[in-house]
């Protein structure tokens, strides 16, 4: 068990695999062998298909596992013979903070470009605080979410296929085989964009706005081309594509525009390697073009009309 540190978990607009994986992986180090003495909810509306009397029984489970399915957090938890799973997503300005037994909070603040406020280090329990959980050790976690589009489910682990926000993911986009990627996408893809395709959560799970932006400037492919209208080996060129991105961002412990950090309150560094994403009328990096931005699929894209096509 680590002690004594301070780990903040804020995350940028619609948290992407890359992002989350890094949150998994800071909190695993310092949650896994932890037992719950209490959780207090002190905004009930953060939860979903749970009550607060749900959350105030996991007195005395221990956490066993971090996971993630997509973009999803799932905190594992066991009592005896009982296991539970405690399904976190983020949300916009979800945060979710560590803090060790007898750790002083803090009242330092960073305003972000959002006008929110992000605490740095262990904040102390204000308004924005919507639960509270503490261990036996002393040490507790707090999620903190000013806009309150986070949501926090309690499911049976057998249940975790019936879930509707979880059984409604396709497999995870990372782990995923090209040759399964390329597969699924065209039995699923039918005659839409690109773009549309990879933000598809049912398909593929974890893929957002940025990381498909960047998949297609990999692939040298616009976003706003019809799947059935490349060929097969230019799908076969995405679905690696999808696994570079990805992984990139994984190194890199996450993109952070405005506020996401990961384990020991780090940013990531992905920005400074995002070739397309963000950057519509800026100088296309490999063939000096300006970069065209335009809605695909609802969202806002980018990407190179010389290299892409």
């Amino acid at each position: 068990m680590v002690g004594k540190v301070t780990v903040v978990y804020p995350v940028d607009p619609m948290p992407e695999l890359p992002e989350v994986e890094t949150v998994r992986r800071g909190l695993e180090v310092r949650l896994v062998g932890e037992v719950v003495g209490s959780v207090e909810v002190r905004q009930p509306g953060i939860l979903e298909a749970c009550q607060v009397q749900d959350l105030q029984g996991l007195a005395g489970f221990r956490v066993s596992a971090i996971d993630r399915r997509a973009k999803y957090l799932l905190i594992r938890l066991e009592r005896e013979a009982e296991a539970r799973s405690l399904v976190v997503h983020l949300g916009m300005t979800g945060q979710l903070t560590y803090q060790a037994d007898q750790e002083e909070a803090t009242d330092t603040f960073r305003r972000l470009v959002s006008g929110y406020q992000k605490s740095v280090g262990a904040h102390k329990i204000d308004s924005h605080t919507h639960l509270v959980a503490t261990f036996l050790s002393g040490a507790r976690l707090m999620f903190r979410d000013p806009r309150r589009f986070g949501r926090i489910l309690l499911i049976q682990a057998c249940e975790e296929d019936d879930c509707p926000r979880l059984a409604r993911l396709g497999p995870d986009a990372w782990k995923a085989d090209p040759l399964a990627l390329k597969r699924r996408w065209i039995e699923r893809g039918g005659k839409r964009t690109v773009k549309a395709i990879l933000l598809d959560q049912s398909i593929f799970g974890g893929v957002g706005n940025i990381y498909a932006d960047e998949a297609c400037f990999e692939a040298r492919i616009r976003p706003q081309r019809i799947l059935s209208s490349l060929s097969s080996a230019r799908i076969d060129v995405l679905a690696k594509a999808v696994g570079l991105v990805l992984d990139k961002g994984v190194q890199n412990a996450g993109t952070s525009f405005r506020d996401f950090v990961g384990a020991d309150g780090e940013s990531g560094t992905n920005q400074e390697d995002l070739r397309v994403y963000g950057r519509g009328g800026q100088l296309c990096f490999r063939c000096g073009g300006v970069l065209h931005k335009a809605v695909v699929a609802q969202r806002t894209t980018v990407w190179c009309a010389k290299c892409q096509t």
